[in-house]
């Protein structure tokens, strides 16, 4: 088979289940470009001698496996892992894997809405925006802050706007607790100066700093009655790919370095988001910007989701696709 243009590269699926293959099958070739199906990793190796693909959506037990982590562990690859009917503490493992920028954690049906838009993000390259996880003609609120010590009113703005719809004590608490940690995250730790260093990570909390130019914050948010998304973009592009996964990993019940609630950064930061939302997106690039997304699934009733996994995608401008 002759080697695939840029533009015909395939998606390649790797699961050992036929039905979630068809599944993903019929879900993937929304996006109109070839869907490559294989069984099991000797498959998908052989599949890659006609040339990478375009993405390797795989079960998460294969790209666990010591040859999943040595074919599917690289940057070369771009690498989408379905964790479905996991423990919450295998995500500990995949987190550790330090190459995945993919995680999709819901099962089918709400995958299809997960996986559709993150395809289509690495397809289109266009990254930016809570609206792409949306359904059409949503109203979004729009804050932008002047002066740090305004956080907490944008917060309190939010949780009137939840409370008035109605959403319930789960989302409005998930929704507040998210909001204040993105907004401080992206006041206190995104600034750096020309040495890198993070000048304003030890300022008070409360306290007033004027906000012109780079050290402007904006929250974003919306509701479809699917998702409650949040969106807090800072105008330095301080967060990278490694520092997110590691922050990440100490949500997770089992990582060795756990987060803290006594330490202050945005570790800990990024680790309660994650522990409280149901889909975390960055949307990165590098120097200029840093967005982050929190959706919050609000169709479930608390005692669904005690066990629940939250996904992930970290997506850049650089990202290397060719």
């Amino acid at each position: 088979m002759a080697a695939a243009t840029r533009d015909e590269r395939p998606i390649l699926v790797v699961h050992p289940d036929r039905k979630t293959q068809r599944t993903l099958h019929r879900i993937l070739g929304g996006t109109f470009r070839p869907v490559v199906l294989a069984d099991d990793l000797a498959a998908a190796e052989a599949r890659l001698g006609d040339g990478p693909p375009f993405l390797v959506v795989i079960d998460h037990q294969l790209v666990l496996a010591e040859a999943g982590r040595r074919i599917f562990g690289g940057r070369d690859t771009p690498c989408l892992v379905l964790l479905q009917d996991a423990e919450p503490e295998e995500l500990a493992s995949v987190l550790g894997l330090g190459s995945l920028s993919y995680l999709l954690a819901n099962p089918m049906p709400l995958l299809a809405e997960e996986l559709s838009v993150t395809v289509h993000k690495l397809l289109r390259r266009q990254i930016f925006g809570l609206e792409k996880y949306l359904t059409w003609g949503i109203e979004v609120r729009q804050r932008s802050l002047d002066d740090a010590d305004q956080r907490r009113a944008l917060v309190d703005d939010l949780a009137a706007d939840v409370h008035g719809a109605g959403l319930g004590p789960r989302v409005l608490a998930a929704a507040t607790l998210i909001a204040d940690e993105l907004l401080s995250n992206a006041l206190f730790n995104a600034p750096v100066d020309d040495s890198g260093t993070r000048h304003h990570q030890d300022d008070a909390r409360g306290a007033s700093r004027q906000l012109g130019g780079r050290d402007q914050v904006t929250l974003r948010y919306a509701c479809d009655a699917r998702y409650l998304a949040i969106e807090v973009e800072d105008r330095f592009g301080s967060l990278d790919r490694r520092t997110i996964l590691r922050c990440l990993s100490k949500a997770t019940g089992r990582a060795p370095d756990k987060v803290s609630m006594q330490t202050r950064g945005a570790g800990i930061g990024l680790a309660t988001v994650y522990g409280s939302c149901n889909h975390l997106v960055f949307n990165l690039e590098p120097g200029q910007r840093t967005q982050v997304i929190a959706l919050i699934d609000v169709r479930f009733r608390p005692a669904e989701l005690i066990n629940a996994v939250c996904s992930f995608g970290i997506f850049s401008t650089e990202e290397r696709r060719s």
